[in-house]
This record gives C-alpha cells, structure tokens and sequence, in this order.
C-alpha cells in the first residue's frame, strides 16, 4: 500500500506542479506595457488554472479517501465494527419515526 500512497502524491504532485509552472509562465510575458488584470485574456488564463487546480486536489482528497477505506478494510475495521462504534451517538428525530432506518452493509474480502 505504500507504493499506492507513493505514487498516488507523485500522481497528483505532478499535476499541481505542472499547474503552478504553467500559471507562472504565462505571467512571465505579462510586461509594463499590458492592463494585467484589465486583460481578459489574463483573467481567463487564472480562471482556467485555479478550476484545474481545484479539480486536482479534489480528485487528490477523494483518492486519499478510498486508499484510506480500502486500507481500513484490509486491516480488519470493517464498517460494522465502525457502526456499533457510532450507535449510542444516534438520535432519532421525530420526522423520520415512521421510516425504515438506514442499514450499513459490510464486505467482506477474502
């Protein structure tokens, strides 16, 4: 799992280096003469950086996310144990009386 988790950080490192060298450079050939913030190329080039950039490091979080669940389940912390945990914590509120309470299913690997 280690390898996973390594090549996961060198995966999206990758990326959001790749996205803060291009974002640099195209500041680069912003001189004295130009608006800047005036261009509306200048602002595009931001926008479609910082929603990329927002894209990987969401899809970076939701990768660490399923390696961190997959690990747990590996380990034995399956979502049963995980469940009976959290049990006494649970309040019933008085609008969902009548319904069916959510069921937690577990897999097993093996």
């Amino acid at each position: 799992m280690r390898g996973v988790a390594l090549s996961l950080m060198v995966f999206f490192g990758a990326f959001t280096a790749l996205l803060g060298f291009c974002s640099s450079v195209s500041e680069l050939g912003l001189d004295g003469a130009t608006d800047g913030w005036g261009s509306l190329a200048f602002v595009m080039k931001i926008v479609a950086t910082s929603t990329l950039l927002m894209l990987v490091l969401l899809y970076h979080a939701a990768a660490n996310t399923v390696l961190y669940m997959y690990c747990k389940a590996m380990n034995g912390e399956l979502a049963m144990e995980i469940a009976e945990e959290f049990a006494s914590e649970y309040v019933s509120l008085p609008f969902d009386d009548g319904k069916v309470p959510h069921v937690v299913s577990v897999a097993y690997v093996g």
